[in-house]
């Protein structure tokens, strides 16, 4: 078996993507978008939450990855609010057998990263 890393960009047009799909690219996007703010510093803080990020993508598709876009405007937290959009509206049936878990949790991470981000000076 062979490993298929599919990159696609959060602006890229709805029709094309399944809605798993979009919600991956997005949780990617908002782990992509922490890491670059993180500025190569492998001690900053926001690379703790762009882990998590990334487990959560690869935990509901491994495969799926975020291409650079240098259009994307968002925010992180705007991603992960257009991530845990779709990933509401998928059914449990149509997704990976643990969606439900991986749902509920960029759900907390993300109150998580809301409380941090109000705490900042």
């Amino acid at each position: 078996m062979t490993d298929q890393h599919h990159c696609t960009s959060a602006n890229q047009p709805a029709a094309e993507l399944d809605t798993l799909t979009r919600a991956c690219v997005h949780v990617d996007a908002a782990a992509r978008k922490l890491e670059t703010a993180a500025r190569g510093d492998a001690f900053s803080p926001l690379l703790v939450p762009a882990g998590q990020l990334a487990l959560i993508r690869g935990g509901i598709d491994p495969t799926i990855r975020a291409a650079a876009d240098p259009n994307d405007h968002l925010e992180f937290i705007a991603h992960v609010d257009h991530a845990l959009s779709l990933l509401d509206s998928v059914p449990a049936s149509a997704g990976p057998p643990d969606l439900l878990v991986w749902t509920l949790r960029l759900h907390d991470l993300r109150d998580e990263l809301q409380a941090a981000w109000v705490q900042q000076p």
